[in-house]
């Protein structure tokens, strides 16, 4: 029998959820940070397995594991070996992303699955689940495996102890790694004896957080903790062992009072970039919108080649209007994953400063209250309006029309490029921006912008 393996896109999305139902789609991610795989008989698919990077619950909110949100294998397939290799080749991916352990839940209808996680290495344990759609509990198991040893990578924690005798004197040791990729090296470590978080950039162009995180200092825009800033390494304090703060998660939000202080912490943010002396050597997204990508764009996505030859024959006026907005600081990685909340939620802030560079308040604006629920966008909005106005003693509308009619379609541009261009897969989250760009209306946005 012939079993191959693919990992999911679109595609195959859309056959596995006419074989299996809408059930396996609401279960499969296909979106950044997630692993689904499929196993093709005869093309068509007669199993899969999907697995999600997700946060552990406190106190260990800080902890990221490999989450096996459904594997499944049809009936005449079992017991030949599918779902163990769908399992193993998953467990490949979650090393490669530096994941400390997987883990999965199972009804405990499937007890005929116990034997093969056993044999697989996988620890058992009963536990209850809350089903929301059911609205009831449901009795089940976890299953969990550890998958990287406390310390893989040797090498690296000696290039960090190396990178950070010219900067202090302090000791640090106790490293557990808690992620690694592409070369960033995440930790949880002891640092003069208290728990401390250190990051390791391998790659020269991830190194700009460290610049970015001397920036914020320099221009006193409150963050984190930072102990000890190295040539590549940078140790902050660890939230997770704070007596003040939290890590954010997702009910953060609905709730009003969180998001009006992410919104003193933006304005301060935005407030103070805008005198940054190194803000025109910064990150800006827009950098990307070239004319050699616009034509790499038309090759792999020919369906949208009208809209790519208007840009291109547009393409010096949109340059220059990129650039007529005024420019500040702006974070661009807005998720409940990077912000710390007071216990008393009296002041939030954002952390991970990664993706940090130059652009459009507007930008910011968009990042954050396309993730936010009404109440709570509503609030941000409000009261960031009313520090702009207390500050300056009018309101940013006009600014902030230019911005946004400039963005709504630099943004999508932008988008585009990176699902096509820098991405192995098509990511879910640009769906709905390739499909403006196939049905026109992306195109008769950008003539509007680009022909007034």
């Amino acid at each position: 029998m012939a079993i191959t393996y693919k990992e999911i896109d679109t595609e195959l999305l859309e056959n596995i959820t006419v074989k299996y139902g809408e059930w396996a789609k609401k279960h499969i991610h296909i979106g950044s940070d997630s692993f689904s795989l499929a196993a093709i008989f005869d093309d068509i698919p007669v199993g899969f397995i999907s697995t999600y990077i997700r946060n552990l619950d406190e106190p260990l909110a800080e902890e990221k594991d490999a989450y096996i949100d459904v594997i499944e294998v049809d009936k005449e397939f079992r017991r030949k070996g599918i779902a163990a290799e769908l399992i193993s080749r998953t467990e490949v991916w979650a090393k490669e992303e530096g994941l400390l352990q997987i883990r999965a839940w199972s009804n405990q209808s499937k007890v005929g699955a116990i034997k093969m996680w056993r044999s697989l290495g996988y620890g058992l344990c009963p536990a209850k689940i809350w089903i929301e759609w059911c609205h009831e509990i449901v009795d089940g198991y976890y299953v969990v495996k550890q998958l990287n040893p406390k310390n893989p990578y040797p090498e690296i924690t000696k290039l960090i102890k190396k990178d950070l005798r010219s900067v202090t004197s302090k000791p640090i040791g106790d490293f557990r790694l808690t992620r690694a990729k592409s070369g960033v090296y995440v930790y949880k470590c002891l640092y003069d004896g208290s728990p401390a978080v250190v990051k390791y950039f391998e790659n020269e162009s991830d190194r700009r957080e460290i610049l970015n995180y001397r920036i914020l200092t320099r221009h006193n825009i409150p963050t984190i903790d930072v102990l000890a800033l190295g040539t590549a390494t940078l140790v902050m304090e660890d939230i997770s062992a704070s007596d003040d703060w939290r890590l954010g998660v997702e009910d953060d939000f609905y709730d009003v009072d969180v998001t009006k202080c992410l919104a003193k912490w933006y304005f301060t943010f935005h407030e103070n970039g805008t005198s940054v002396s190194e803000l025109d050597s910064l990150f800006f997204e827009y950098d990307s919108l070239t004319k050699e990508n616009f034509i790499i764009l038309k090759e792999k996505f020919p369906e949208a080649g009208e809209l790519f030859d208007f840009v291109l024959a547009h393409y010096d006026k949109l340059r220059k209007l990129l650039y007529k907005p005024a420019f500040t600081l702006v974070y661009n990685d807005f998720h409940w994953s990077n912000f710390v909340v007071r216990k008393d939620k009296t002041s939030a802030m954002m952390i991970d400063f990664n993706l940090m560079g130059k652009g459009y308040r507007y930008s910011d604006f968009q990042n954050v209250c396309g993730s936010l629920s009404e109440e709570a966008k509503s609030a941000f909005i409000h009261e960031y309006e009313r520090l702009y106005k207390e500050k300056h003693g009018h309101s940013r509308s006009n600014d902030e029309l230019t911005e946004k009619q400039i963005a709504n379609v630099a943004g999508k541009l932008y988008e585009l490029v990176v699902a096509f261009l820098e991405r192995d897969t098509f990511p879910e989250w640009a769906e709905a921006v390739r499909n403006e760009a196939q049905d026109g209306s992306l195109l008769a946005e950008t003539k509007k912008l680009l022909s007034e």
